[in-house]
């Protein structure tokens, strides 16, 4: 009896290896291939599950993740086609898209797949770059900078590169970090403030010539404007020296009631305010208050003999001598 359950261990046992060197499990995120005497089968099995095979050395299996893997290549100095040097650090989403090409072209590893593609990416980093501006990469003018260009351009070429050769599906491709030698940035930011600099002068100069015109243009107008009022003021003064020589001609006819009229208005003009004064009235304008000068004044109406006493401002007229 002893020996029976030696015997049954011992082909339980055998059983478990043989099921376990003919069978494997493949897990949701695994692709595999097969391998038989060495030789790839192309088919391989994307789906999990348990699966058989013989037993080594007929066949082996040949496992790779089939989830996105990110691959960020070192910081590397790359120079422009004007001659500028930027430092671009990218990163590359990948996977394994084709097994089997990708088994045939590295056979040791995921490891020396991921070495060719870091060395496709920074191939292709550099020629794409090389194609390209400092402006396309940095810029004060948003419209100038074309990095999602750039990023583009790049994931095509490795893509092309790298999908049909080595069976790698580039997922994106994106510049992770972009910055500049401490050199060229003190260079490039001397010349940006250089060309900021000439741009505030030419906005100088043209708000200055805007300000020239604008004045300019303010000038003529008040010239003209100036013109027409002038002109305006010679017929006023035209038809004021009309009127007045019509009443000159009056005035002519009658020259002591002119001079008369002429002492009042000075003495109107002269005791504005409520005044007291001392005059002499045989002495022009002030005679006008001489009742004898008045008299002698032929005016009809008794023009003469208005204002004796006060003139029309309230002034005291008293003789003089006598005083408030």
């Amino acid at each position: 009896m002893k020996n029976l359950g030696t015997i049954a261990a011992a082909v339980f046992v055998a059983a478990v290896l043989l099921l376990y060197m003919c069978t494997f499990q493949v897990r949701f995120t695994e692709v595999v291939v097969k391998k038989t005497w060495g030789r790839l089968h192309e088919d391989p099995i994307t789906e999990p599950g348990l699966y058989f095979k013989w037993p080594r050395p007929v066949q082996r299996v040949v496992r790779y993740d089939k989830r996105i893997c990110i691959l960020e290549d070192r910081t590397e100095e790359t120079r422009t086609v004007d001659g500028k040097t930027i430092l671009l650090t990218t990163f590359t989403l990948w996977r394994v898209k084709d097994p089997a090409r990708f088994h045939t072209n590295f056979p040791d590893g995921v490891e020396d797949g991921e070495k060719k593609l870091r060395t496709t990416v920074i191939t292709h980093k550099q020629a794409v770059t090389g194609k390209h501006q400092l402006s396309d990469f940095v810029s004060t003018d948003p419209s100038r900078r074309r990095i999602r260009q750039i990023e583009e351009e790049m994931l095509a070429a490795v893509a092309e590169d790298v999908t049909e050769e080595y069976g790698i599906e580039v997922i994106d491709f994106s510049i992770k970090k972009l910055g500049l030698p401490q050199s060229v940035t003190t260079a490039i930011f001397e010349s940006m403030r250089s060309g900021e600099e000439a741009k505030a002068e030419r906005y100088v100069a043209e708000g200055e010539a805007t300000a020239a015109k604008i004045l300019a243009d303010a000038r003529a107008m008040e010239e003209r404007i100036m013109a027409e009022v002038q002109g305006k003021v010679a017929e006023i003064e035209t038809e004021a020296e009309r009127v007045v020589s019509e009443y000159y001609r009056e005035f002519d006819e009658h020259p002591e009631l002119r001079i008369f009229l002429d002492k009042l208005r000075t003495n109107r003009a002269a005791l504005r305010e409520r005044t007291t004064i001392i005059i002499d009235t045989e002495e022009a304008p002030w005679d006008v208050f001489d009742e004898e000068a008045r008299a002698r004044v032929p005016v009809e109406g008794g023009v003469g003999q208005q204002g004796a006493g006060k003139t029309s401002g309230g002034a005291d007229t008293r003789p003089a001598g006598k005083t408030d």
